[in-house]
């Protein structure tokens, strides 16, 4: 049985039970006659044809029970298949939402012939939530957020965030959004109504501290910058405002106003305030306060500020709890109506430890991992699995509210939504089920239930494109050397320093690449085919052609002394790859900042052409 995620509990039986065209879905109550009405439309595409009635009789194939009394656990549902149909019970609309997707897949499995089965159902996590960065350039077009929900709702996904840093439009901030197609508050309202009809809550998000460049790079918002030139935690020099200032009284005004307009569209009583990441606090307008009461204070002091204002809208105020983590004395000081997010996307990041320090201190929290795929063209399957088993393990250690797993967009959300949803659908699985973290099928039920693809070659085609990276034996971390090759390829001599850069290897991941295209051209007759292949084989080639580049710099030595021959040949089919991906990126999203991630992904070219 390939359900996704899988339940709790599973009785299943040879006998079978067989839906008949010109049946009946009994209602208990004209309140779930909405999700009745979606499970109808999906036994029609296979050839049945049902009526809908709250009048139960002999003809009532498939009866729908809801009861307030069944059950505690508003999610909880069950079902039973035998000779006389399939009963769905659940205490809510929700739990029978859950009750009729779980049909809804094994209808998928096995059409009409649905075998004799028990099945009880729950959640580990109560909060089970997708973020998806829309403000490294990709907007996605409504109808595409419309179908991650449907595909998400499916897994039992119930809360969805998008990462705001500019990308709402906000009055009186046209210089700042203008370029990116942003979300307005028309989509917002429209998006949260999909949402809401399946069980979704859309959370606001909105950064407000560190990663606010795109807003401090204009004169109007200068002023409010921490900094315009500090050094990064990893030694680097940025020549760029980055961070508000707790300096500049201003600062939480101008944040006041953000909220003042984004936050009426959201019925949500959570809000993602960000305040990760904060680089340059103290090497600017803040330096000499943080000589006399320290970083740590400084910041938790403006963080205060804005759980204020959060709770002058009636939210409860999430946080990234990246930098509070570096003051445990000061973790113990948060006030206890937040939730913190702790995130980190290395397989072994030390979840265990951090959710200790937070659990120990009573401040509620979700667990945060991500989907792999950024910065890496194709994924890091393995890395992604790793990740989401610890993230989710330590969380239901340490008793966390939820698992939201994320999608970033860093130096301009190349990869295609294929390469992001086995991530989602991970996460999904586990975060409703942790049991599940022993079962060896994940690719197949996946393949099915994401993609509709009852071979489950898709999923095994994404996992060796996924393990590629591991063959190069350049193992960096929160990327692959695919991506690098064209966002710093001013770093690739140091790669060479770095790593033990051996052509064979670099040799055996394109092979590894261009089977897995073979292996997906045989694939066939699942949804949306011609637009999944050509995403797969464009992020795929984008691969094969940072593999060949390697190739010739690691001969070489340097670009310089890459035969020009070879050169030309690299740019054409870089030109060619740009264009294909232009091409796709408007199939599913805005145009806005399609030219800026653009101009990420050609910072090759200037080395191809000297």
């Amino acid at each position: 049985m390939k359900l996704l995620p899988y339940p709790k509990k599973v009785e299943i039986q040879d006998s079978k039970f067989f839906i008949l065209k010109n049946g009946k879905v009994y209602i208990s109550t004209t309140e779930i006659f909405k999700i009745a009405e979606s499970l109808k439309r999906d036994l029609e595409k296979i050839g049945l044809i049902c009526e809908i009635s709250a009048y139960n009789d002999k003809n009532a194939q498939i009866k729908m029970y809801l009861d307030e009394n069944l059950f505690s656990d508003d999610e909880e549902y069950r079902i039973i298949a035998n000779e006389t149909g399939i009963s769905i019970y659940g205490s809510t609309k929700r739990a029978i939402f859950y009750g009729v997707n779980a049909l809804r897949q094994l209808i998928r499995e096995y059409r009409e012939k649905i075998p004799y089965l028990y099945i009880e159902d729950y959640p580990d996590f109560k909060d089970r939530g997708v973020m998806i960065d829309i403000s490294r350039d990709k907007v996605p077009k409504l109808e595409t957020i419309f179908k991650i929900i449907d595909t998400l709702s499916e897994l039992k996904i119930n809360q969805l965030q998008f990462y705001i840093e500019h990308t709402f439009k906000y009055e009186g901030a046209e210089e700042v959004w203008k370029d990116y197609s942003p979300l307005t508050p028309e989509d917002v309202m429209k998006i949260q109504e999909y949402a809401k009809e399946r069980f979704i809550e859309l959370v606001p998000n909105q950064n407000s501290f560190g990663h606010m460049a795109k807003w401090l790079t204009h004169d109007k918002y200068k002023h409010l910058a921490e900094s315009t030139e500090f050094t990064t935690p990893w030694g680097e020099k940025w020549h760029i405002p980055f961070s508000l200032s707790p300096a500049v009284p201003e600062s939480i005004e101008f944040i006041d106003n953000l909220y003042k307009q984004l936050l009426p569209h959201f019925e949500s009583n959570k809000f993602n305030v960000g305040c990760d990441e904060t680089f340059d606090l103290c090497q600017g307008k803040s330096k000499e306060e943080c000589d006399k009461k320290g970083e740590g204070k400084v910041y938790f002091e403006f963080l205060l500020k804005i759980y204020e204002l959060v709770k002058k809208y009636g939210r409860t105020m999430m946080f990234w709890g990246d930098i509070i983590k570096n003051h445990p004395e000061l973790v113990e000081s948060l006030p206890k109506d937040v939730i913190a997010l702790i995130w980190g996307y290395e397989e072994n990041h030390p979840y265990d430890k951090e959710c200790k320090l937070f659990a120990e201190s009573h401040v509620p929290f979700y667990v945060c991992p991500g989907t792999s795929s950024w910065l890496a063209l194709i994924g890091r399957y393995d890395n992604m699995i790793g990740n989401i088993k610890n993230a989710v393990l330590n969380g239901k250690k340490h008793g966390a509210l939820g698992v939201l797993v994320t999608d970033w967009g860093d130096n301009g959300h190349w990869q295609h939504l294929p390469f992001s949803m086995p991530g989602f659908a991970y996460s999904a699985d586990l975060s409703w089920n942790t049991d599940n973290m022993d079962r060896d099928d994940f690719d197949q039920r996946y393949s099915l239930h994401v993609f509709k693809d009852d071979s489950g070659k898709i999923g095994e085609v994404l996992r060796t494109l996924g393990n590629a990276y591991k063959e190069t034996e350049i193992l960096i971390p929160n990327s692959t050397v695919f991506a690098r090759v064209f966002t710093s390829p001013d770093l690739l001599g140091r790669y060479l320093e770095r790593y033990e850069v051996k052509i064979e290897n670099l040799e055996k991941a394109k092979e590894v690449i261009l089977k897995a295209l073979d292996e997906l051209d045989s694939i066939s007759g699942f949804e949306d085919e011609d637009l999944i292949k050509r995403e797969i084989k464009n992020g795929a080639e984008f691969a094969v052609l940072a593999t060949d580049i390697l190739i010739e710099f690691v001969k070489a030595g340097d670009f310089k002394e890459i035969p020009k021959e070879k050169k030309l040949q690299f740019m054409e089919k870089l030109e060619s790859l740009a264009n294909d991906l232009k091409g796709l990126w408007l199939v599913r999203n805005r145009e806005g900042g399609l030219k800026f991630s653009l101009e990420k992904l050609m910072k090759i070219k200037e080395y191809l052409e000297n």
